[in-house]
């Protein structure tokens, strides 16, 4: 059963990915299941089909060399970056692994080491117990505090299907953060795709008791793998769940791997404990090091009924634990040409066919050297591509429109290391009386020379006077650029087969695919817009243009586009009863442990440059926050790999409708690229706070501010609000102006108006529930002209309740509907001062305002804010807001 082999590779503990990318998300944690009741701690006995084959109980006086390895390090060893690839923060040694009292001790130490401020300990069975399907399980003690990351698990011994993760891995039980108050021990499988496009599936449960000894354990077989704590069933995948893609140089290109692969294969175990990391955070005042993880024993059963297979021995299961739906790798493939028919690059959207067409040239003749022809090859390969020259040149195929493509979930050369499944794939005839073995046939794709990526074969290694089948991968020519670097997002030339001397070869089936988590492809052509206000909802989908309508995407289920689904987001267009809004998303954030994101989307790019100066403007009613405490989450995406990024919104719309006006400028300057929107908008409740959430959304919208030329007149002197009879125009004196209401943008703060002291009366008091939130204010009804005051100023009375959690720098911005603004620190104004706990006065001279940017002609948002990114836990009062003459 066990097979002794020489230790190549390790990984580090698994990292919990965050892909965010388009609308394709993964989260930060594993899933979190129902809970299951966990019994008191005792020593587990399984049933009687299955047979131990080893253990080792740690009663000797040193660990068995024959069954262990220590591992030491920090991951580099292994090509991984310092931390094991997960930011860890400790040096593993093995003075920090012993045997004591029947336990394996690994203990963790506040000391450094090699430039790490930890040690800890590590080992694995390696080459020593490798085994395929069993039940395998180990009795452990956990250390408790933050930062702290305990873990079971195994790898795969040969990484048949390729490197971490397309060959599997199986993490019987990972907690962190344990405390005396609770701890949830997770249960997840990691494969698919080489990093960062890998996946992973998994459930946790609660941990009982956490300071005493329990026993962690999947049962694996050939279709299924089972979690279980304290022999409690928790969590359960199947085959069909899980899959691999990768690279086989046997077969020249990406293969999805055999049924049940990866995990069909002989791994070994591995136990470590981790300081730090991405998923536990840094340790904290509170941890107490040094610290130990035991291990009373650690076992590995076979099934009597089919040792070979493992299935026959589920005695022990729960029947309401299932498996997630069945899921496989997204495939998409392109043929660029194949002589017997026309080539085109096609797409189907709602019902409708695209396509554009495609040419293969001549694309550098060196002078006339170069000649391309196409004849019939004969043997099977009817017309292809035939080359001759005597002295270099190239042949490429592009649009017949001469237009460039974009080219999605294929990498990028900003990243070039980052591996993905992009694929140029051909057959190739090579004439060996023509072509001298001392020349190179290049691959390249280009984005209009010099931009491109290049692979180089010598002729000399290629096969000749037979066809073979070439595969070049996208990542390849990203690694290996011009003069400049290749732009995926613009490639003109999808392939060009470049010679460096005399040639004389055939070409045939080119083909372009891609393999992804998701989606990959050629994105088809964008829908440029140019009118002033785009619906994505407004009592019907705008499916005219968000093509895909409305989706989901969620941990266990992936990309969906039904709402009627029992998956973790539903969702349905009913009649509110409300007659201002009438028709609304009703939308469900299920309470089955999920995490996921809700969206409207179109198949196609929209081109909504023409509202860059507006805004995106959405009504939101949440009809129940459930135990959310950090609210809602806002997004926007562009194709694969832009987008905004997470935008906390705070807790918006709680119980009645709110109106979230988001300005376009804020999305772009997060990396949204407005000319290749395909998710005009993405909500989501706060990750890890989704369970039972629901909401009401309506009057989806992008358009641009509204523009008058009609000037607010100066406030009434005889106005009772009004605290200067001098004033231009009063903002909020005991009150808002009629057409200056106070205002939140984009859903991170409240406000409200509250009596003060008897100087000030009433004032507005704004609070901030994220970090994120910056802009509140006052927003005028239409724009003020004070370009005839331009020796007066904006004047304000400012006292900080509480200063942001983070600190930072207040800052007064003055902006006009167009996105025309000035932005000064509050220590700027005339009295230089910085917020305190008390009342003052700022004063700005409109001339700075204007030196700074600010067109005094449309005057239309006053905002106080402070630092963006530090704004949370910040709460202010304002009051006599006036521009003096």
């Amino acid at each position: 059963m066990y097979k002794k082999i020489t230790l190549t590779k390790t990984l580090g503990l698994p990292a919990v990915a965050l892909l965010l990318s388009g609308c394709l998300y993964e989260g930060s944690k594993v899933d979190t299941p129902p809970e299951v009741a966990i019994p008191p701690t005792q020593d587990i006995v399984p049933p009687t089909e299955w047979t131990l084959v080893w253990e080792d109980q740690f009663d000797g006086a040193s660990l068995d060399q024959d069954s262990w390895t220590i591992e030491t390090g920090d991951g580099t060893q292994h090509g991984l970056p310092v931390g094991w690839g997960n930011n860890e923060k400790q040096w593993y040694s093995p003075d920090n692994i012993n045997l004591v009292d029947g336990n394996l001790v690994i203990t963790a130490k506040q000391e450094q080491s090699n430039g790490l401020p930890y040690t800890s300990g590590r080992l694995l069975t390696k080459g020593k117990i490798d085994f395929k399907y069993g039940r395998l399980e180990a009795r452990v003690k956990l250390p408790l505090g933050q930062g702290l990351w305990s873990a079971f698990w195994a790898l795969p011994t040969d990484d048949t299907y390729g490197g971490w993760p397309t060959s599997g891995e199986i993490d019987v039980m990972e907690v962190i953060n344990a405390s005396a108050d609770g701890a949830e021990s997770l249960g997840t499988l990691h494969y698919g795709m080489a990093w960062p496009r890998n996946v992973h599936s998994g459930n946790n449960t609660p941990i009982g008791d956490v300071e005493g000894f329990h026993t962690y354990a999947v049962e694996w077989e050939q279709d299924e793998i089972r979690w279980f704590v304290d022999d409690v069933h928790f969590s359960t995948i199947n085959a069909e769940h899980w899959w691999s893609y990768y690279y086989d140089e046997s077969q020249q290109g990406y293969v999805s791997s055999p049924d049940n692969a990866p995990f069909n294969q002989k791994f070994h175990l591995l136990l470590n404990l981790a300081v730090g990391g991405n998923l536990p955070g840094e340790p904290n005042a509170d941890t107490v090091f040094p610290t130990e993880m035991l291990v009373d024993y650690v076992r590995v059963y076979s099934c009597d009924e089919d040792a070979a297979t493992g299935v026959g021995c589920a005695a022990n299961t729960n029947p309401t634990i299932t498996s997630p739906g069945p899921a496989d790798v997204f495939t998409a493939s392109y043929t660029l040409y194949s002589g017997d028919a026309s080539a085109e690059v096609s797409w189907d959207i709602a019902g409708d066919t695209l396509t554009r067409g495609l040419k293969v040239e001549a694309g550098w003749t060196n002078d006339g050297a170069l000649a391309l022809s196409e004849i019939d090859a004969g043997d099977g390969h009817g017309t292809v591509m035939d080359i001759i020259t005597d002295n270099a040149g190239n042949v490429v195929i592009n649009a017949v429109d001469g237009e460039s493509f974009a080219l999605q979930g294929m990498g990028n050369s900003q990243t070039p290391w980052e591996v993905h499944a992009g694929e140029i794939k051909f057959d190739l005839y090579i004439d060996s009386a023509n072509t001298p073995d001392d020349g190179t046939i290049t691959i390249k794709m280009d984005s209009g020379w010099p931009a491109l990526g290049s692979k180089a074969f010598a002729v000399a290694d290629l096969p000749k006077d037979s066809w073979t089948t070439v595969s070049v991968k996208v990542n390849d020519l990203l690694a290996t650029p011009g003069e400049q670097a290749l732009d995926t997002a613009g490639v003109v030339n999808l392939f060009v087969i470049e010679f460096s001397a005399q040639a004389h070869v055939q070409v045939d089936n080119v083909t372009l695919s891609c393999g992804h988590p998701n989606s990959c492809g050629i994105a088809p052509p964008a829908v440029e817009v140019t009118v002033d206000s785009v619906v994505l909802f407004d009592e019907a989908i705008n499916d005219a243009l968000w093509t895909n309508g409305i989706g989901a995407w969620d941990t266990t289920a992936g990309n969906y586009y039904d709402g009627t689904t029992a998956n973790h987001i539903s969702w349905s267009i009913t009649d509110s009863g409300d007659a201002e809004h009438g028709n609304v998303i009703s939308t469900v954030f299920n309470a089955d442990g999920g995490n996921g994101v809700f969206y409207i989307q179109s198949a196609q790019d929209v081109d909504l440059s023409h509202l860059s100066a507006g805004n995106l403007i959405f009504d939101i009613k949440v009809t129940n926050y459930g135990s959310n405490t950090d609210g809602m989450v806002l997004k926007v995406d562009c194709t694969d790999p832009c987008g905004t990024g997470d935008i906390a919104l705070g807790v918006i719309g709680d119980g009645q409708w709110e109106t979230i006006t988001y300005p376009v400028s804020d999305l772009l300057a997060r990396g949204l690229e407005i000319d290749k929107i395909n998710s005009g908008v993405v909500l989501f409740p706060t990750w890890d706070q989704q369970q039972g959430i629901t909401f009401d959304l309506d009057n989806v919208r992008w358009e641009v501010a509204e523009v008058t030329d009609t000037p607010t007149p100066p406030t009434d002197p005889t106005d009772p609000t009004d605290p200067s009879a001098d004033a231009a125009l009063v903002i909020y004196g005991d009150a808002p102006h009629a057409d200056w209401p106070l205002w939140d943008c984009c859903g991170g703060a409240s406000f409200t108006e509250v009596a003060d002291d008897a100087e000030h009366g009433q004032v507005a008091e704004f609070s901030f529930d994220s970090a994120n939130s910056t802009v509140v204010g006052f927003l005028g009804a239409s724009p003020f002209d004070a370009s005839g005051i331009s020796g007066g100023s904006l004047a304000f009375d400012l006292k900080m309740l509480a200063a942001p959690n983070a600190g930072g720098a207040w800052t007064l911005k003055v902006e006009t509907n167009q996105n025309v603004f000035a932005e000064l620190p509050l220590s700027a104004s005339n009295e230089g001062a910085d917020p305190s706990g008390e009342w003052q006065h700022f004063t700005f001279d409109l001339s700075a305002l204007a030196a700074a940017g600010l067109n005094l002609a449309e005057i239309n948002i006053v905002m106080v804010f402070p630092a963006w990114g530090a704004a949370e836990g910040a709460v202010y009062r304002i009051d006599n807001v006036v521009i003096n003459n």
